[in-house]
């Protein structure tokens, strides 16, 4: 313990994660996509329908350039388990006068490919 301290060499250090590993978020498989939604369907709307299933992370309906509801959305939840309940529990659950579809969600790319 008598021992002075190692000189510093001038190297800089930085606290980042490791490279090629992303920080742990929400993952991108526990995303479904909500079709055929009312016009009038809010994205409260849909975060009240799937909330009983699991946390619900986020809600988005993608508008046109004129503002108006696409008749899709989007709902992320916590995890794939949550997931999976909230798509067998909310398909074809009537919201705002209308059966929804709900399925999961895949990039916009891979979607376009399997058409």
């Amino acid at each position: 313990l008598g021992a002075p301290p190692a000189p510093l060499t001038g190297d800089p250090t930085t606290c980042a994660p490791p490279r090629g590993k992303k920080p742990k978020g929400p993952s991108r498989r526990a995303r479904l996509i909500v079709r055929n939604l009312s016009f009038k369907c809010t994205e409260d709307d849909l975060r009240s329908l799937f909330s009983p299933f699991g946390t619900v992370l986020e809600v988005t309906i993608p508008q046109n350039a004129d503002g108006r509801p696409r008749g899709f959305g989007f709902v992320q939840l916590r995890n794939v388990l949550e997931a999976a309940r909230a798509l067998r529990g909310g398909n074809m659950k009537e919201v705002k006068g209308r059966p929804v579809a709900v399925d999961w969600a895949v990039a916009k790319d891979k979607y376009l490919a399997m058409q």
